[in-house]
Formats: C-alpha cells, structure tokens, sequence
C-alpha cells in the first residue's frame, strides 16, 4: 500500500485543536476589523443614497 495510516488518535486530536483555534481567530480578527470600518462607512453609504434619492427627486421636478 502506497499509504498508511500511522497518526495516532492524539495526533489527530492536535491537528482538531489547531485548526479550531486558528479558525476562532480568523474570524475573531474578521469580527474586529468588521467594527471598525461599520461606524466609517455606515455614514457614507448613507450620505450616498441622500444623494442619490436628491438627485432623482429633483430630476423629476425639474422635468416637469
């Protein structure tokens, strides 16, 4: 056979644990770089659609 299977059950229990961890802080970081830039760029989505929405309005008074 060209592979065999000579991992312990513990060995395999370590590689579990480290991959869990470094998954928990991958998406600890995510979660964090996340609530930083929402509080930035939730203004500016906004101030974006108020442009938006001014520009269609006034687009359609001025049309008529």
């Amino acid at each position: 056979m060209l592979f065999e299977a000579t991992t312990s059950g513990s060995a395999i229990s370590t590689v579990v644990s480290s991959m869990t961890t470094g998954i928990s802080t991958i998406a600890s970081d995510a979660m964090s770089a996340i609530g930083a830039v929402i509080p930035v760029a939730l203004p500016i989505m906004g101030a974006i659609a108020v442009v938006g929405i001014g520009l269609k309005i006034f687009k359609k008074v001025s049309t008529k």
